[in-house]
């Protein structure tokens, strides 16, 4: 998802794009902590999802329901299990939770730490290509092919977006980090965007099919919070086109493990892009790997160990 300067890819008529796909099935940024919490601490329980994220009784079990609802969990009595579908977002979290220590925790500790068990070193996280191995960067990565966004998936119902200040109001959360600049719906859509060369204010509006003043106010930000630069290309009247800053490409791991993850798991989102690596000149897929020995990464090939000092802060209530 990525290819500065080259030609836009082609359409795919059948399929459905896989970000989008992903995106809106994990859900919105309390979402992504529920799954942080079972993935890498073990809880099922209501009650140990609530004081672990001081979240509110009525927005987990709204979330908890939608994760349920799409496969990632299966509720049995009073507990919540992850699926192997809900446990493979593992690549997802590591993704977020890299970019989070090294855009967003400069002054503070890594929260959490993980040693891959089989060459012994912190693991780090590494995306490579499935047909050659090597690791992936945006900038080595074309779009051949991509399915036209779904209206139904741009535009369909959902929950009132979290406030993300509240995400590490518990505890630190390196993930909670990175969600509180790009966990919005609208803004990982515009980062998504980005990746797929698109620049300007008008196609994004297009694609996304959003609303000027969302559209401006996310943009604004994303250029605040550094993850954009805004240049202007035209004088009169002055027009702007929006380029990934370095710490923007830095974030392309985290929209390729969704897109990794959605093909693997969801029928839609098989056939809804197709990534070229032009450092071997093949079609792929991006394999989760250990940086140190190269050794392909699951969740049990990591033992993970956590920070639970609590936040400032207090939680929300009951």
């Amino acid at each position: 998802m990525s290819a500065i300067g080259r030609p836009m890819p082609r359409q795919l008529n059948a399929g459905g794009d896989p970000v989008y796909i992903a995106t809106d099935t994990i859900g919105d940024a309390w979402s992504w902590l529920i799954l942080r919490e079972a993935i890498f601490d073990g809880v099922t329980r209501f009650s140990v999802f609530q004081s672990r994220l001081g979240i509110a009784r009525a927005t987990l079990a709204s979330r908890l329901e939608h994760l349920t609802r799409c496969g990632l969990f299966v509720r049995q009595d009073a507990d919540y299990h992850l699926t192997r579908f809900g446990a493979d977002a593992f690549g997802c979290l590591v993704a977020a939770m890299d970019w989070g220590d090294r855009w967003c925790g400069q002054d503070h500790p890594a929260p959490l730490r993980m040693k891959h068990l089989a060459c012994g070193h912190r693991f780090e996280p590494l995306f490579c290509c499935s047909a050659c191995a090597r690791p992936v960067k945006a900038r080595d990565v074309v779009v051949d092919a991509i399915a036209k966004p779904s209206a139904d998936l741009i535009g369909g119902p959902r929950s009132r977006a979290p406030d993300l200040t509240l995400l590490e109001r518990v505890r630190a959360c390196s993930i909670g980090r990175t969600l509180r600049v790009t966990g919005d719906r609208w803004s990982s859509l515009v980062i998504r965007e980005c990746f797929m060369r698109t620049r300007r204010f008008d196609d994004f509006q297009r694609r996304l099919g959003i609303a000027p003043n969302i559209l401006a106010q996310r943009l604004d930000r994303l250029v605040n919070a550094g993850i954009l630069s805004r240049r202007a290309y035209q004088d009169r009247p002055v027009r702007y086109e929006y380029r990934l800053t370095d710490k923007g490409l830095d974030y392309y791991p985290v929209p390729l493990a969704m897109l990794t993850w959605a093909q693997r798991w969801l029928r839609d989102a098989r056939k809804g892009i197709v990534l070229r690596h032009t450092v071997c000149g093949a079609h792929f897929s991006a394999v989760l790997s250990c940086r140190y020995c190269a050794a392909t990464v699951g969740r049990d090939d990591v033992d993970v160990q956590t920070n639970l000092r609590p936040a400032k802060g207090r939680r929300a209530d009951a």
